[in-house]
């Protein structure tokens, strides 16, 4: 197999850039790209495997239902839209720099980017951060327990989050007064306090919610329920077993059924009013999140490391193997879906039958991949990078942001990058 090798020079503490080259064959020039403030040389790669098809499979929906979501939010949830398929319309950052740092234990939680700007995320010491554009803290809730939970932003602007408190939070903003209905105590954050439009006592939660178009909110518990929420908080609609013990976050088909993984190897899907329509047995447990493709295949990852395709009918089409556990959610588009994996690279696959594109290797391991408009890869992983990756593989750029990134980036308006790593929200761009 040919293998194009790509060197990093480290920068000062100053940006700087560096020009790479493909090493052979020059189908391909990577684009000049920086490394800011990195600790030493990087050696990156691409693996090329079969040629890529001249025509590829329309996309179909790629974000299927959005009708309970913000509708101008630019990333609203983790995956972007409903699907979880991890592609975004809006460009993103042709630059290497990294604009703002926040410092905050932010790295299990994924970043949601409302209309108005405000970036949502959940933080390990219990805080729920509402960050402005230029990296101010502009209001927060404290609530009882780590939120690995990714924020979803209902169509009002309110951000839906679980934390391992047992409670399921809608959070506002708010004109800095404190909310005497809050519901939990916020004593401890050093933040101006957030509304909390509601708290529902559910479970505790590490799963990101998804957003029916009713309004109704699908959020996995680590207690092994997949619950559904009226759009007000107010009660439990139903709940079914998954037996889930890590927080599978669900997805939606365009049909509106829900899809979960579980650690009890299974996939589910499961209709709006709660039955079960198929759980699908699978190699091993299911650590990541399902994502649905335009045709309605569903794609997850194992912690055998492999990658499952799924129908719509819960057979499976075909699965491919990594070299280590996938514990993020693949993303998908036009005909590749692309997964991280523990074993440090990116694989690019054929949703038609399973094959390998090509491959990229990193020296940490991979966490959820993000598709630009162009086909460009954003993704970040645990050698403290975040990588832009062309759709042939090849490398646009890398930046350090100086922690490990084990959760999905966002992207928003600017054109600009939203990372959580394990000690900061990152954003990268001009």
């Amino acid at each position: 197999m040919r293998r194009r090798l790509l060197f990093a020079c480290w920068a000062s503490a100053s940006l700087a850039v560096v020009a790479f080259f493909a090493a052979c064959g020059g189908e391909e020039r990577a684009r000049p790209i920086a490394d800011a403030g990195s600790d030493g040389p990087v050696l990156i790669g691409n693996e090329a495997g079969p040629a890529e098809p001249e025509e590829e499979p329309p996309p179909g929906d790629v974000c299927g239902i959005r009708d309970g979501l913000q509708p101008s939010a630019s990333w609203p949830l983790r995956g972007g839209c409903t699907t979880r398929a991890g592609w975004s319309e809006l460009a993103g950052p042709t630059t290497a720099q990294v604009s703002v740092s926040v410092p905050a234990p932010v790295g299990e939680s994924s970043p949601a980017v409302s209309a108005n700007g405000i970036t949502w995320v959940g933080a390990a010491d219990g805080d729920i951060l509402a960050v402005t554009s230029s990296g101010t803290v502009r209001w927060a809730h404290r609530t009882g327990g780590p939120v690995k939970s990714s924020p979803a932003v209902d169509t009002t602007g309110n951000a839906i989050v679980g934390s391992a408190d047992g409670f399921l939070y809608a959070i506002a903003p708010s004109d800095g007064a404190a909310d005497p209905d809050a519901g939990t105590d916020d004593a401890g954050s050093s933040y101006p306090p957030a509304k909390v439009v509601f708290a529902l006592a559910v479970g505790p939660i590490a799963s990101s919610p998804v957003i029916g178009g009713d309004g109704t909110i699908y959020v996995g518990t680590t207690s092994g329920k997949l619950v559904a929420v009226p759009k007000d908080g107010s009660a439990v609609k139903w709940s079914v077993t998954t037996s889930d013990t890590l927080g599978s976050s669900p997805a939606l088909g365009q049909d509106g059924t829900i899809y979960v993984g579980s650690t009890d190897r299974k996939l589910y899907a499961i209709s709006p009013d709660g039955a079960t329509k198929w759980a699908l047995e699978l190699s091993s447990p299911i650590h990541g999140s399902p994502a649905v493709g335009g045709d309605g295949s569903v794609y997850v990852g194992t912690s055998d490391g492999k990658l499952h395709a799924v129908s719509a009918a819960g057979a499976e089409r075909w699965s491919y193997a990594t070299g280590g556990a996938i514990t993020g959610t693949p993303a998908v588009y036009a005909g590749a879906v692309y997964v991280g994996s523990e074993d440090k690279k990116l694989h690019a696959v054929s949703t038609v039958d399973g094959g390998a594109r090509w491959v990229f290797t990193t020296q940490g391991a991979v966490a959820t991949p993000l598709i630009g408009p162009d086909g460009t890869i954003y993704v970040g992983a645990a050698d403290a990078r975040v990588y832009a990756i062309t759709p042939k593989g090849n490398l646009f750029y890398a930046v350090s942001v100086k922690g490990s990134v084990k959760s999905a980036p966002a992207i928003g308006v600017g054109p600009a990058l939203y990372v959580t790593t394990e000690n900061a929200l990152v954003v990268i761009g001009p």
